[in-house]
């Protein structure tokens, strides 16, 4: 599971999984602040998968599939959105 842990979670920041699992857990701030400090931006780009990952790491669980598969689906958006333009 290492490989998916390097994945890059926010693409503003080009912060990993790892990185963010990392920043998640030294913080106690909520999660909208937590997030500035992950994507250093404002932007909802990668929203889901952060907002999952910060709760997994609130309850200690980490599922790096399950965030594979939101950055996945993030991708694809972009994808079909770089596509209509």
């Amino acid at each position: 599971m290492n490989h998916l842990g390097d994945r890059v979670i926010c693409d503003c920041s080009s912060k990993s999984v790892n990185e963010a699992i990392e920043i998640f857990s030294q913080t106690s701030l909520p999660y909208k602040k937590a997030k500035k400090l992950v994507t250093e931006c404002n932007r909802s780009c990668c929203r889901r998968a952060l907002m999952r990952l910060f709760d997994m790491v609130e309850f200690g669980d980490i599922d790096y599939e399950e965030i594979d598969f939101l950055i996945e689906q993030r991708d694809i958006k972009n994808l079909r959105i770089d596509d209509v333009e």
